[in-house]
């Protein structure tokens, strides 16, 4: 896991309608308009243009994004813990 992917910074969804109209998950705060491509947890390199409200509702999330935030908050075992540092073979 890189350390993007371990920040604790905010997250937001947003619709990539001209890209392939899903979904996906980015790192940060919502950014106002005229923000540049952002690369998404997918690793899609979005142009998040403005969307509607309805076209929010409408895409589809994005697997591999909340495929990507699953791996990141729920243990592999049970006695895994991602937030103490230590590896499953210290315990």
């Amino acid at each position: 896991m890189s350390s993007d992917e371990s920040s604790d910074g905010g997250l937001f969804w947003h619709p990539a309608r001209k890209f392939d109209g899903k979904r996906h998950a980015i790192r940060g705060d919502r950014p106002p308009r005229g923000w540049p491509e952002v690369e998404a947890l997918c690793g899609s390199r979005l142009d998040p243009a403005p969307v509607s409200s309805t076209e929010w509702l409408l895409h589809p999330t994005c697997e591999s994004c909340w495929e990507s935030l699953v791996r990141q908050q729920v243990p592999d075992y049970p006695w895994a813990n991602p937030g103490d540092g230590r590896s499953s073979e210290d315990r």
